[in-house]
């Protein structure tokens, strides 16, 4: 974390790395000039190390090493434009099969999106068929009516009803600590973005602090004794699995997910039923087609999926469209869901590839 009262020895004694004008203006020194590098949320106050924000004139700024620099613009920009945004237009609504978003599709009532949204995404991990199958499971128990069921939830139901169910290392414990959690959020807040509201940071350049808080107030909000054998959840158990937290590096795909179903509305892919948060906010969600993809068309230096990563490459997005740069999740990963885009560099396949222009493998 930056210690605003450490010098920057190199370029100036008097001024400490960074600090506020009367207007509230961030300013530094580089390169021996006093620079602006944001105001309100577009910085990332207090700086960690390898934190990157982008302004919305398309400066960007990283903090590495004890100081703030500029970064050079993508290269190929425009080209990286034009090619996600064809992509954007290419896969529409008429690709929802292909993802778990289309299930939650299926319902009609606000109160049911927002809760089989969280149990769509929660779920997203795997291959899309199976994950397709669990979702169908589910729905079923909750007789295609989730908030009712959630708002009905017992302990001692839920050990009946989801007997004998699991998805890969998620089991029938797992299965009901999820949904007595998700109950006592609708009782006591009315829904899950009234919970979410609790901990959202406004001025905040992204959602990092807010799915933070989301995720240590949801996992504190009951006990688990009939559950787990004790108050608290063990270490092993899979709930934390839906509630993962950036205090962990974890690239938190499944809530930032979750987050760009809810907020998103500029088009037929996502809900956009919470209105009070800013779509410039949301991270981008991380899996291993994102990953792999990004590092191809040079969004990213991360070799592994983390949430330095999903900053990175959501800053990099920003370069592109500042206030909807999540808006190219959907159509990136369907290149690897599809198996359009493959895992290594093949001639023939490559070529009929959507990125191949802007790809670092050509």
């Amino acid at each position: 974390m930056a210690d605003l009262n450490d010098s920057n020895s190199n370029e100036t004694l008097t001024k400490p790395i960074l600090w506020q004008d009367s207007n509230f203006n961030w300013l530094t020194i580089i390169d021996g000039t006093e620079t602006f590098v944001g105001r309100g949320r577009d910085l990332p106050y207090p700086l960690e190390e390898n934190d990157c924000w982008t302004l919305p004139n398309g400066k960007t700024f990283l903090y590495k090493n004890g100081k703030i620099k500029p970064v050079e613009s993508l290269n190929q920009n425009i080209k990286i434009k034009e090619c996600l945004e064809d992509l954007y237009e290419k896969f529409e609504e008429s690709f929802l099969y292909s993802d778990p978003l289309g299930f939650v599709h299926k319902f009609n009532k606000t109160r049911d999106i927002e809760i089989a949204g969280f149990i769509a995404a929660g779920f997203a991990f795997g291959n899309v068929s199976q994950i397709l199958k669990i979702l169908e499971k589910i729905d079923k128990i909750v007789n295609h009516n989730f908030y009712d069921f959630i708002l009905n939830f017992k302990i001692e139901d839920g050990f009946k009803q989801f007997k004998g169910i699991y998805y890969r290392f998620i089991k029938e414990n797992d299965f009901i600590a999820l949904f007595y959690i998700l109950s006592e959020i609708i009782k006591q807040y009315g829904s899950i973005e009234k919970f979410f509201m609790e901990g959202y940071v406004p001025i905040a350049l992204n959602l990092k602090e807010s799915i933070v808080s989301f995720s240590e107030r949801a996992l504190k909000l009951v006990d688990y004794t009939h559950i787990y054998g004790s108050p608290k959840p063990p270490k092993d158990a899979r709930v934390h699995f839906f509630f993962t937290s950036p205090l962990d590096n974890s690239p938190c795909k499944r809530l930032n997910l979750y987050l760009r179903w809810m907020v998103r509305n500029s088009d037929n892919l996502d809900f956009g039923i919470w209105s009070k948060i800013s779509p410039a906010q949301l991270i981008m969600p991380v899996d291993t087609h994102i990953s792999r993809i990004c590092r191809y068309i040079g969004l990213t230096n991360f070799k592994n999926p983390s949430f330095k990563m999903a900053l990175e490459i959501t800053e990099n997005l920003k370069k592109l469209d500042y206030f909807d740069p999540i808006k190219y999740d959907f159509a990136i990963t369907r290149l690897g869901i599809l198996d359009l885009c493959t895992k290594s560099k093949n001639e023939d396949n490559c070529k009929k590839c959507s990125i191949f222009h802007i790809c670092n493998l050509n």
